[in-house]
């Protein structure tokens, strides 16, 4: 228990009472004859010192509030940039063409509110805004207003859009956090930056072509493209590249308007695939071994800038022309001529020159129907023969050989068809057909089988024009005019003199440089007398005793619609007693030369010589011995 100390206890004048005062004072403390407690009187100090104690520390916490308040106070009016922060964050890692979300979050941390909050975008190229979940200022949505930012507030932009460019790319974002504190004139800035790398594409691309491929044959390549990613693809396009010497045909899209051979192709829903056939060949027969293709398809912008998304190879291995055919006709392997009646032989060639096994070879020759006729039809190999269609088949049934023909491989097959004797009926000149022989075999190369085909040369036979030459010799005419002179029969020592006719007829086509000539005997005389009705005049060459008669052109149909060109002369003989009893020669064999102008055949026609015994003559028939 606490004791006061009564030493230390000191008390106010004021407060005793005055002496006037002093018995009844004494009197309140032992009325009644009792005595204080002391007890009380030290109960009542402690309350007092509690009570002091309370009142210090009370004092003492409100000064510690005041410095509290104070400081806070003069703090909540003073601005500090460093609690200004902006966070941009997104993938760092995106397939391209794929949609891909970025999110920025401003907060300020301070107690003065801002103002005019502005977000500014660097987008880097292939990237296109979406969707965002705040009001873009521009179209491009590269600027965002954001408005005020309270004290000790904070926001946040979302950004989805789709990014675009070639795999391997790095792209960089940066976002510019611009405002003005609200105590404070000035604008601020701070910013952010963030990069995504390109790992791959959501365009798939595969590519179809053969392992090999005979250099005469067409290349088909099969483009498959897909879109993996859950959203539309847009503005796609495809480009090919292809060695020299192959030629492509126009594919069926529409080409990109200022590159070449860049196509655009549909756009793709989500999970969706394309296909697109491209077909070539190439022209330059001496191109052999592996030939590259690319094909790359990607996405175009606004400006037709192509960025490829992926890009494949095709190595084709091209082998030389598999197998050859040559057709000939009578030894000609490209234009031939034929008369009416004659026979044909016909050879037809093949031979495997390629790198692979041929299977299953046919060879199909394709002869006319009309101008040959079928009923002589002679082969040393059997053929499955179809007059109407002019066709005949050789397959490995009736040619073993032709069931595998191995690299290097060769044959020949013979057969003979004759011209039809005269042309058909109500038609007209001039006259031709074509021969060809073509072949179908199957190749494989490695699981893949292709239908290889070739042709032979083409063979066109014309039909020549009938040049027909008529040699006589008169001393009557047809009405027993007499036009020769002298004895007849012709006797020694005597002249006689005679008229040889030369007439010409032509049939089907026109013909030049017709050219008839003979040769008189030594013991006939030329006499001068000469006559023609077209050409030249008739010459004669006393040195070589060769008589001569031109014409340049003869058309069609002289001597069978028109008349007959004509020329005579005449010869004379006197006989000798050598020549009595016999019957002479007045002139040797006649030939007529001349050029087809359609066929561009050599054309001749010799007509034997002309005795003094005149056969077509009627007057002077068994008048032709010469006499004594």
């Amino acid at each position: 228990m606490l004791r006061p100390n009564l030493d230390n206890l000191s008390i106010s004048k004021k407060s005793l009472p005055q002496p006037a005062d002093r018995g009844g004072e004494l009197a309140r403390i032992y009325r009644g004859g009792r005595r204080e407690d002391f007890t009380t009187l030290r109960r009542r100090a402690a309350h007092q010192r509690a009570w002091l104690y309370l009142t210090v520390f009370l004092l003492v916490a409100i000064a510690l509030v005041g410095v509290w308040f104070f400081f806070f106070s003069s703090n909540q009016g003073k601005f500090g940039e460093e609690t200004v922060t902006i966070t941009f964050t997104g993938p760092t890692q995106a397939p391209s063409g794929q949609t891909v979300e970025y999110e920025v979050v401003w907060d300020n941390d301070q107690g003065v509110a801002l103002k005019s909050g502005e977000l500014n975008f660097r987008y880097p190229e292939g990237f296109t805004v979406l969707d965002a979940n705040l009001s873009a200022l521009d179209d491009n949505r590269t600027r965002f207003d954001i408005g005020g930012v309270g004290a000790r507030e904070g926001g946040k932009l979302k950004l989805t859009g789709q990014l675009v460019g070639e795999v391997g790319d790095i792209k960089e974002f940066t976002v510019v956090f611009t405002y003005e504190p609200t105590n404070f004139r000035g604008q601020f800035a701070t910013n952010s930056s963030l990069a995504t790398e390109l790992v791959a594409s959501v365009l798939n691309l595969s590519l179809e072509t053969p392992p090999q491929l005979p250099i005469d044959q067409d290349l088909i390549l099969k483009v498959t493209y897909n879109n993996t990613s859950a959203n539309d693809l847009s503005n796609l396009a495809i480009r090919f590249t292809a060695p020299g010497g192959f030629e492509l045909d126009l594919p069926s899209a529409d080409p990109v308007v200022g590159q070449d051979n860049l196509w655009r192709l549909p756009d793709l829903t989500p999970k969706s695939e394309g296909t697109l056939a491209l077909v070539g060949r190439f022209t330059d027969a001496s191109i052999s071994g592996e030939q590259t293709f690319t094909v790359a398809i990607g996405i175009i912008d606004g400006d037709n800038n192509f960025t490829v998304q992926e890009e494949k190879t095709a190595v084709v291995n091209t082998i030389e022309s598999h197998l050859t055919l040559t057709l000939t006709a009578n030894q000609v392997a490209i234009k031939s001529f034929a008369d009416w009646g004659e026979q044909i032989d016909f050879e037809l060639r093949y031979a495997n020159e390629g790198e692979a096994n041929l299977n299953n070879v046919v060879l199909r020759a394709q002869l006319n129907t009309t101008l040959l006729d079928w009923t002589t039809w002679q082969a040393d190999t059997v053929g499955s023969v179809d007059e109407d269609k002019g066709e005949v088949i050789w397959s490995k049934q009736t040619v073993a050989q032709l069931n595998n023909l191995a690299p290097g491989a060769k044959g020949s097959i013979h057969f003979r068809l004759t011209v039809v004797d005269t042309a058909p009926g109500g038609s007209t000149g001039p006259y031709s057909f074509d021969s060809k022989i073509a072949t179908s075999a199957q190749q494989t190369f490695g699981t893949t089988t292709q239908t290889v085909t070739s042709e032979s040369n083409a063979i066109t036979t014309k039909i020549n024009t009938q040049l027909a030459l008529q040699v006589e010799g008169r001393y009557y005419t047809d009405q027993l005019v007499k036009i020769g002179s002298g004895p007849l029969p012709p006797r020694v020592g005597n002249t006689t003199t005679y008229v040889i006719f030369w007439r010409l007829a032509n049939t089907i086509n026109d013909a030049a440089n017709i050219e008839v000539t003979t040769t008189l005997p030594q013991d006939i005389n030329w006499t001068g007398q000469a006559t023609v009705s077209a050409g030249q005049n008739v010459v004669y060459n006393p040195n070589t005793r060769e008589v001569v008669w031109q014409i340049n052109k003869l058309p069609a149909g002289a001597g069978i619609q028109f008349a007959r060109p004509e020329a005579s002369f005449e010869v004379a003989i006197t006989p000798t007693e050598q020549d009595a009893d016999k019957i002479l020669v007045l002139t040797k064999a006649t030939t007529v030369t001349a050029r087809d102008s359609w066929s561009g055949a050599d054309l001749i026609t010799t007509a034997k010589l002309v005795t003094t015994e005149l056969d077509n003559d009627l007057g002077a028939q068994g008048k032709g011995v010469v006499a004594r």
